[in-house]
């Protein structure tokens, strides 16, 4: 009898030791959980309008496109017209979507949007030829601020191109 009673009390013990080990425990948050597995939260359709609009085309490409710009959102593209594009950005950690910087001159994005995982700036091109036949390429740039969750126009180039590119 004694030997159980003792048995049963060492594993009370040990259960509580284990109890207070996981209370002491430091909480994580769901994002930053998402962002170190690479889990995408689902899309936010009530972040932005566009995302309502547009709701098919973003779920479709989010869910085959990996993250592609400042580390954790996805810039989905679609046409607006001939040589046209447009798109928004979601954020994988809480499905947040951003609108794509607006471009008045254009109506749109130009003719391809480019980015990279890694860096905050977004290029927007338009490609044009000119009256002479030379093929221009028109490359904007946009920051984005993530404090502000927001595009913000750095500067504009024109760059001739090779006929044979």
């Amino acid at each position: 009898m004694k030997k159980i009673l003792l048995c049963s009390f060492l594993a009370l013990s040990v259960v509580s030791c284990q109890d207070r080990t996981k209370i002491k425990q430091e909480p994580v948050s769901q994002i930053s959980q998402k962002a170190e597995t690479g889990i995408k939260a689902a899309i936010n359709f009530g972040s932005n309008p566009i995302a309502q609009r547009y709701r098919t085309i973003m779920t479709e490409k989010y869910d085959e496109l990996e993250v592609n710009f400042a580390s954790h959102y996805v810039i989905i593209t679609w046409g607006c017209g001939s040589g046209c594009v447009t798109g928004a950005m979601v954020d994988t950690r809480d499905g947040s979507v951003y609108s794509m910087p607006e471009d008045k001159e254009w109506g749109g994005n130009g003719t391809y949007i480019d980015s990279k995982k890694e860096s905050e700036i977004l290029l927007t091109v338009a490609v044009a030829q000119s009256p002479t036949g030379e093929v221009e390429e028109t490359r904007k740039y946009w920051e984005w601020d993530e404090g502000l969750k927001m595009f913000e126009f750095d500067k504009v180039e024109s760059v001739l191109l090779d006929s044979d590119e």
